[in-house]
């Protein structure tokens, strides 16, 4: 008898075991500074979303410069709010990579699981969830240094694919124009589905914006979280997410994300699964878990201030600078008014002398001139978040067939 109960308890754990290595997620939040509150606030969301539905933390891994919720601005030392008066999201937010860690090469490396700290270790039978928020361009999304590429992620997909890391895959971004991080370049036979909060051409939209960037009646002086981002999270907390579909999911963030327009690429053949086999193990059966299932939290209904991502820092600056009046903020707020206006200078000054026909809104067709120029630009000028927008203009110069070389000397004198 005691043999048959050992067996019995042997079996279930290992079929505890074997349930644990199909569920995976890859976080990131690719930005820094207090203005960017909104996107480290994000990703310890969507971190406790996958710890409450199942995946172990071992499972979970989380790339965030984490500058925020320290940070002398912050009302509320050691602690990150995604909606007004909600739940502390960094509490048990366990951050794997940070600060200078927070790169495009070591994100590629955690998926191709080569990297020397915690990394992918899925296999076959996995179900992986990705989820991105940051800024972005046409063809890149952004890092607190660097950018990661479209054609590069999509080679680490492949990698990925062709290494059997995955069964399917799903991949949620967060950032302005990240409908062209999928779009004409993912395919529908490698089951990746994916969504993006905006499509190729438009910005993503941050939410919870002052004046309703308020905890305890306190404004924390920053947008709070993102449009798409808050959407699909809020909607996952409301929802029981074994039984609402990934296309139920996105339909109801598609309808609640008014500002861009939210995409979705890739495979769908699998889209009729449910949600929590992706953020969440759906068929664990743990007592804590079935109880965290069966809680339906209500989701906010009315409409609260948004900004446009490309004007979150402006906006961050002049609030600051409302509430304290004081010269230094004063001066801060100016000197950003003027580096926008300055950027803005730079491309018209290149649109009147590069000698090329511009047309505002194309998908990047000539990934290594765009990431020259793009090079040369960053050395010369500096990056900006601001200069994002105006990347457009990069892709009009290398789809002409321009040599990025004959660019460098125009680059050379914008600034």
């Amino acid at each position: 008898m005691k043999l048959s109960i050992i067996l019995l308890l042997a079996i279930v754990a290992f079929a505890y075991a074997e349930e644990k290595s199909d569920h995976w997620a890859v976080i990131v939040a690719g930005s820094n500074g207090f203005w960017n509150y909104r996107h480290q606030a994000d990703v310890c969301h969507a971190y406790q979303i996958m710890k409450t539905q199942g995946i172990p933390e071992d499972q979970i891994i989380l790339l965030s410069y984490d500058d925020v919720a320290s940070a002398t601005q912050n009302p509320f030392k050691g602690q990150l709010f995604n909606k007004p008066d909600g739940e502390d999201v960094y509490a048990g937010c366990n951050i794997d990579y940070r600060g200078d860690d927070v790169t495009p090469e070591t994100f590629m490396n955690v998926l191709k699981g080569t990297g020397s700290g915690k990394v992918l270790k899925s296999d076959a039978n996995s179900k992986v969830f990705i989820n991105f928020a940051d800024h972005g361009a046409p063809g890149l999304i952004a890092f607190p240094k660097g950018q990661l590429y479209a054609k590069d992620f999509h080679e680490t997909l492949h990698f990925m694919h062709d290494n059997n890391m995955y069964k399917e895959m799903t991949v949620y971004i967060e950032a302005c124009e990240s409908g062209s991080m999928f779009e004409n370049i993912l395919e529908d036979d490698l089951n990746i589905y994916a969504t993006t909060a905006a499509n190729s051409q438009e910005s993503s939209w941050g939410y919870y914006c002052s004046p309703d960037d308020t905890v305890q009646g306190t404004h924390i002086g920053s947008c709070l979280g993102d449009l798409y981002s808050i959407n699909w999270m809020e909607d996952s907390d409301a929802n029981d997410l074994c039984s609402e579909t990934l296309d139920t999911q996105f339909e109801a963030v598609l309808a609640k994300t008014t500002k861009s327009h939210v995409m979705k690429f890739g495979d769908m053949t699998f889209t009729s699964e449910v949600v929590g086999n992706f953020q969440g193990v759906c068929d664990a059966k743990t007592t804590l878990s079935n109880f965290l299932r069966s809680i339906k939290k209500e989701q906010n209904t009315r409409e609260y201030t948004a900004i446009d991502s490309r004007d979150a820092k402006l906006d961050y600056l002049y609030n600051k600078y409302m509430r304290t009046k004081t010269v230094e903020d004063g001066d801060e707020l100016t000197e950003e008014i003027n580096r926008r206006t300055m950027i803005e200078e730079r491309f018209t000054q290149l649109r009147s002398v590069a000698g090329i026909q511009f047309v505002d809104h194309q998908l990047v067709q000539d990934f290594d001139c765009y990431k020259a120029i793009i090079a040369k630009y960053e050395e010369q000028c500096g990056l900006d978040e601001y200069d994002l927008k105006f990347f457009h203009n990069f892709v009009s110069i290398c789809n002409a067939k321009t040599e990025p070389s004959k660019m460098f000397g125009l680059i050379n004198n914008m600034c």
